[in-house]
């Protein structure tokens, strides 16, 4: 009888073990849960972010275009002034060198 009631015994601490382990178990798929929702989120607000990024970028670009092509015509009409310039410099040396 008393080897029973120590199996017996052994047996149901096993069983608080392992409801004790299970109750572990539940808890920690809880928190995986949770954990799995935040990064979820987390993720999505990444998407955003790069979403509108991406949206942006060409209108970047295009501005960036449009300052470059300013520059340029500013260039352009500085060359042709200076290209006077040297045109009228040449002139007057040409006149003074046949004198």
């Amino acid at each position: 009888m008393m080897r029973l009631e120590q199996m017996l015994s052994q047996i149901l601490q096993e069983i608080k073990s392992i409801k004790s382990d299970i109750r572990q178990l539940n808890q920690n798929q809880l928190l995986l849960s949770e954990n799995q929702k935040h990064m979820s989120l987390q993720i999505d607000n990444i998407l955003q972010a790069v979403l509108r990024i991406g949206d942006s970028q060409p209108e970047d670009i295009s501005a960036l275009l449009d300052r470059i092509h300013n520059n340029i015509l500013d260039k352009d009409s500085e060359i042709a002034a200076l290209n006077k310039r040297v045109f009228r410099l040449e002139s007057d040396f040409e006149k003074f060198s046949r004198q």
